[in-house]
């Protein structure tokens, strides 16, 4: 974003801008998302994408399409079930962003 409004208005090379966030985040705490149903009849997640849901959003709209049509989550999604946290099973998804563990 940077660069490109510097194409358009190069004045603002020497302007000194901090980076800033107010606001909720859905990060999950491992950095990876959350595919489940809930105990509530009809009510599905996928949340938590951190850093890749924006690049994963077709395979993940596959992924929970079959969840909710199917009331089980495919064996492409099982390990992003939100029982992990519980069981202790969280993953390792290196390459994920910056520092994960401290969201």
């Amino acid at each position: 974003m940077a660069e490109g409004g510097l194409a358009l208005f190069p004045n603002l090379a020497r302007l000194r801008v901090l980076r800033s966030w107010a606001g909720l985040l859905d990060m999950s705490m491992d950095g990876s998302p959350i595919f489940d149903k809930t105990d509530i009849a009809g009510l599905y997640l996928n949340c938590g994408w951190c850093y890749g849901g924006f690049k994963a959003t077709p395979a993940s709209g596959e992924a929970f399409a079959h969840l909710i049509a199917k009331d089980e989550p495919s064996d492409l999604i099982v390990p992003f079930r939100i029982d992990r946290y519980r069981q202790g099973a969280v993953l390792d998804e290196k390459g994920m962003g910056a520092q994960t563990n401290l969201h």
